[in-house]
């Protein structure tokens, strides 16, 4: 009885639907941790490849790719946070591209992978199973861009000390700086008095003679007289 049920089965339904889950795996092959400058537009971001509990590639595999809805994130090639690829004979899906927003941080991509397989029971019974599988792939942006340096206020340079002028007073001295003729006066006064005592002495010396020829003149016995006069001194300019 049994045999005969089940070849009426067989040859009424050649394939019985049968309510089934099944487990597919995700690998990602490339993008996982990835690093982006905020802002930029990136070719490719990641790739992944499904296969069933055997082990083998699921072709024909409908995955879906989730972007945060805040925070970290950005827009696929359609606008959207969410996008769509299909599988090929290698079990392989690509997103195309993301437009990532500045905000810089940690951001997951949540993928699912989705197919209705076809099982061989045996006595040619197949069931239509149903097969998932998820996981997350972590990205990254970041700014590489050096931290703005502080300005610092420059040290003002510490002014020269001023240096004693020869007469006492206080005077800086430059090579660059030439004599004014008010400091140059009181050297000119100075020269007028020196001439004036050079010519002081002259004159005293002049009279010490003229008395001493005088006294020699008196011890000989003549009756000469002498007047030495005051000399006159001028300092200055003479009128003409």
């Amino acid at each position: 009885m049994k045999a005969f049920i089940t070849s009426v089965l067989v040859f009424a339904f050649p394939y019985v639907a049968i309510a089934q889950i099944a487990s597919l795996q995700i690998t990602v092959l490339e993008g996982e941790g990835a690093t982006h400058p905020p802002g930029a537009h990136v070719s490719r971001p990641i790739t992944v490849q499904v296969t069933d509990d055997t082990g083998q590639p699921v072709a024909g595999a409908a995955v879906s790719f989730q972007l945060p809805p805040e925070g970290p994130s950005g827009l696929f090639s359609n606008g959207l946070r969410t996008d769509l690829a299909i599988t090929d004979a290698a079990g392989r899906a690509t997103i195309q591209s993301i437009q990532l927003n500045r905000t810089s941080g940690q951001f997951p991509i949540r993928i699912t992978a989705v197919k209705q397989l076809t099982r061989d029971l045996g006595e040619g019974l197949h069931a239509v199973v149903q097969a998932r599988g998820g996981i997350v792939a972590l990205q990254y942006t970041h700014d590489n861009r050096p931290a703005p340096i502080a300005p610092v206020d420059p040290v003002p340079l510490s002014a020269p000390s001023p240096q004693a002028a020869p007469d006492g007073s206080s005077a800086e001295r430059s090579a660059d700086i030439t004599p004014t003729p008010a400091t140059m006066e009181p050297r000119s006064s100075k020269k007028w008095i020196v001439l004036a005592a050079i010519a002081a002495a002259c004159a005293g010396a002049a009279a010490a003679v003229v008395v001493s020829r005088a006294t020699k003149s008196n011890s000989s016995g003549l009756n000469s007289s002498v007047s030495v006069g005051t000399p006159t001194i001028t300092i200055g300019n003479p009128n003409p």
